[in-house]
């Protein structure tokens, strides 16, 4: 049963990787809060709707910004409605955010204070029009996967507050017989935006995790300004672009399709990304760092559960500083699945470490 497909959905100094790794050991009040409240409710109902009422330990809030606002005060998370869907906005007392759009499950903003005094936008989100009346955001951060054979991101939670960590849990399900859960919490700390994507089988089959990814447009001054610090020895394979592009034409696609399939190993160790590229790197460190000359900031790339990173950059030839500027960096499933036995559960993380404040 193949849960994810290989297409990438469009929504949308290296440090030790020891920085990283207990960033999602958070205790969560929540769940112990909610099963209090439907206690507490259950003697007002009817015996057997008290019996249904006790069963759902894990509601779910509708996307309502008054609703939100009632549940959540002083989590350091504010919300605003944007007409099709909610958005929460994670603010720490340090000055760095993020903007989660909830129905989608897709990073859209994340801020941070840098070395000079000002804050920055790590990541590169735009709209596009694609229909006559259907306008969609773009870039940002998002798992991928085939959203249509899912329910919606449901909003199970947020813990934590404005002057340590912010934490917004979603949930999604497979949309015929709801074996297959889908977990995504999303962890803002002071310098470290963790985004974990979290899958249980509840089936009695085996499953594979196909393609599965969690990809972060980066937005930079301009690709030839930027480069990955700490790939050098790192087995890769080219591969087709997963992601939008702009301005290529049928040739260009062409020989996209004819470099597909080749392997290598990096041999630069400060590899300069101006150059057209779109590839899925099978042997790499757990963390490396992306730089931008440009804007003179850096971003640590960290992973957990992924065993590849994938990579695309657009080049030198397109315009820069516009909406072409950004690379994509994830970890990923592309090639190797991730096998999934029945009632296990697997779980894969990104992590974007600011270490220029």
């Amino acid at each position: 049963m193949a849960l994810c497909h290989s297409t990438i959905v469009s929504h949308g100094n290296t440090l030790p990787f020891s920085r990283f790794t207990k960033l999602h050991h958070l205790s969560s009040p929540f769940a112990s809060l909610q099963l209090k409240r439907l206690e507490s409710s259950s003697s007002l109902l009817p015996p057997s709707a008290a019996a249904a009422s006790s069963a759902a330990s894990f509601p779910y809030f509708p996307m309502d910004v008054e609703n939100l606002r009632r549940e959540f005060s002083g989590h350091g998370a504010t919300f605003e409605d944007i007409g099709e869907t909610c958005i929460a906005k994670l603010k720490l007392d340090n000055g760095s955010s993020a903007n989660v759009m909830l129905t989608r499950g897709m990073v859209t903003s994340y801020k941070v204070k840098v070395w000079h005094g000002g804050k920055v936008e790590l990541l590169h989100t735009w709209v596009e029009q694609e229909q006559e009346e259907e306008v969609v955001i773009r870039g940002g951060v998002s798992s991928a996967f085939n959203s249509s054979d899912y329910d919606e991101w449901r909003l199970q939670g947020i813990t934590g507050d404005s002057s340590d960590c912010v934490k917004v849990e979603l949930r999604r399900s497979d949309k015929i017989n709801k074996e297959i859960e889908m977990k995504q919490i999303i962890t803002l700390r002071g310098e470290t935006l963790s985004i974990e994507l979290c899958v249980t089988n509840e089936s009695i089959s085996p499953i594979k995790l196909e393609g599965c990814s969690l990809v972060s447009y980066l937005t930079v001054s301009t690709p030839e300004a930027t480069y990955a610090v700490g790939l050098e020895g790192s087995d890769f394979v080219e591969t087709k672009p997963f992601l939008p592009r702009y301005g290529i034409v049928e040739a260009e696609e062409k020989e996209e399709e004819e470099r597909s399939g080749i392997g290598g190993e990096e041999e630069s160790n400060y590899k300069q990304l101006d150059q057209e590229m779109s590839r899925i790197y099978t042997f790499a460190p757990r963390s490396f760092t992306v730089i931008d000359r440009g804007r003179r900031n850096s971003v640590v790339v960290g992973r957990e559960g992924f065993e590849e990173v994938y990579m695309y950059s657009p080049g030198s030839r397109l315009e820069s500083y516009t909406k072409s500027a950004y690379v994509c960096i994830g970890p990923s499933s592309l090639l190797n699945p991730i096998s999934l036995e029945p009632g296990s559960v697997w779980s894969g993380f990104l992590h974007l470490h600011n270490p220029n404040s």
